[in-house]
């Protein structure tokens, strides 16, 4: 018997790139911004080059302040509602839906995402690939203090799947908080790295090493066979 026989993933930057839905979410904050707020300006260009320029925290705050906007608590409260609850225009990375097909004839595989909902679940309902998870799990469900590195969001997943930790691997790749839990069960962490991704600098705490780096779909299946 293989010894993985279940594989989770992450959501953000490991399914998708997490830029493209920083865009979306910006796009969305502006047609808000126009449409119940009356004010119209370069917000979008504004609001995408600090994130560039690696700003990712406080954006809208500075563009209330930037363009003397003078929003309310409140209102500023409705473009965060805005980005959190649009529906986002994100693509999966180039031949992911293939390799979860791929993945799904040999493994149960999951789902295992920090984040706020309902942001998280329409991302996945953008991304057309539900289907090739047999379980889900968003942290926020359970509760804030799940979010990673708690290991409860991993114990319920794998619990849902019926797989023993020893028996599990998760695929993702924020190195600050990922792979502390996973590695503390037993299980195999795996680090998916892409071109751009937002915590691509990053390090890992004590612990929170992954047992590999891949940045292949080929790469992934040969780690995956570990015994």
């Amino acid at each position: 018997m293989p010894r993985i026989q279940a594989v989770i993933f992450d959501l953000d930057d490991t399914l998708y790139p997490e830029r493209q839905y920083v865009r979306s979410g910006y796009a969305a904050v502006c047609e808000y911004l126009r449409d119940a707020l009356g004010a119209e300006g370069p917000f979008e260009q504004f609001l995408w080059g600090r994130f560039c320029r690696g700003q990712v925290t406080g954006a809208f705050d500075d563009l209330n302040s930037t363009f003397k906007l003078d929003l309310s608590r409140e209102e500023i409260a409705g473009l965060v509602n805005a980005y959190r609850t649009h529906r986002p225009n994100i693509q999966p990375y180039e031949l992911m839906a293939g390799l979860l097909g791929l993945l799904h004839e040999r493994y149960k595989l999951g789902l295992l995402s920090d984040g706020f909902l309902p942001a998280q679940k329409l991302k996945l309902e953008a991304l057309k690939i539900e289907r090739f998870f047999d379980a889900v799990v968003f942290t926020e469900q359970i509760g804030r203090d799940a979010w990673k590195p708690s290991p409860a969001g991993f114990e319920r997943i794998a619990e849902m799947l019926a797989i023993a930790h020893p028996r599990c691997a998760y695929v993702s790749d924020n190195l600050s908080k990922d792979f502390v839990a996973p590695n503390k069960l037993g299980w195999l962490t795996v680090r998916y790295v892409q071109p751009e991704q937002v915590h691509s600098n990053r390090s890992a705490p004590p612990g929170g090493e992954p047992a590999c780096v891949v940045s292949l779909p080929g790469e992934l299946c040969q780690a995956l066979l570990v015994e």
